[in-house]
């Protein structure tokens, strides 16, 4: 008989791992990992699409749940340096780290599985670190398509995948086992948002070519509108990572699968 999705949680939540990526203290960007026999797994673009001179801040379970500071913290090579394993953004996307630390913690160690034993229509989970929250976040929903992108296996779900959902575990409730690596959301409005993008960039461009008209009290109406523009340019880009249209999309862990640093015996 399988567990409930709150009996799962319950169960696993000290395996997933809030991956945040500070400058000067202040978060810069994050993701979401996972303990695999105990090893970090999240995607590769969560690891190397963040700032270069960041430090990373680990936080688990029992992190302090209004501080993005209290966690396991390592400077970026020095997290870079404990990678056992990688495939890029255009691949299969993960990385796999040794982080002494994390094992040290005893946190809940995920199994994969054959996303293959699924079918259109059947339930998942995923957990992770949304937007900014510190607190886990569990969303349920449905296996919507499968499909291969490049060389990997596609598994696209009816959920609400956010930003730094990304290198969360897609879960089947049935076996609480990973089939997935949550990877991205669809918006629908991509192209959209890139056109509204060009526009505004170009706008700015043409206006910071005509400066230089001072009207009485030393103010400049192009400055303004350059700024307005800066402005609008922020407020799209803030749309378009909150919207959503309840679309993500995951990665199978079939080539994780066969990395042969999962569930070595010990000599």
């Amino acid at each position: 008989m399988s567990m409930s999705i709150a009996d799962i949680v319950e169960t696993v939540k000290s395996g997933v791992v809030h991956i945040v990526h500070t400058v000067n203290g202040q978060r810069a960007a994050s993701g979401t990992g996972f303990i695999v026999d105990g090893y970090l797994v999240t995607n590769h673009h969560v690891v190397f699409q963040a700032p270069e001179d960041s430090v990373i801040v680990l936080r688990t379970f029992d992190s302090e749940p209004q501080s993005h500071l209290d966690g396991i913290q390592l400077t970026n090579k020095d997290f870079q340096k404990n990678i056992v394993t990688a495939s890029g953004e255009n691949s299969y996307d993960y990385c796999v780290f040794d982080i002494p630390e994390l094992k040290q913690k005893h946190l809940y160690n995920f199994s994969f599985s054959d996303h293959k034993t699924k079918r259109i229509g059947d339930t998942i989970l995923f957990l992770g670190y949304p937007f900014e929250h510190l607190n886990l976040v569990c969303h349920a929903g449905i296996i919507s398509s499968f499909y291969k992108s490049g060389v990997a296996n596609i598994i696209q779900v009816d959920a609400s995948v956010n930003p730094s959902n990304s290198g969360g575990p897609l879960i089947d409730p049935e076996t609480s086992e990973v089939i997935g690596i949550i990877t991205r959301k669809a918006t629908g409005l991509t192209k959209t948002f890139a056109e509204l993008r060009s526009v505004i960039k170009k706008n700015i461009e043409y206006l910071s070519t005509k400066g230089g008209i001072i009207l009485l009290g030393g103010f400049d109406p192009i400055n303004g509108m350059v700024a307005n523009h800066y402005q609008i340019l922020e407020l799209t880009n803030e749309i378009e990572r909150s919207a959503n249209v309840g679309i993500g999309y995951a990665f199978s862990v079939d080539q994780l699968k066969d990395e042969n640093i999962f569930y070595k015996e010990e000599p």
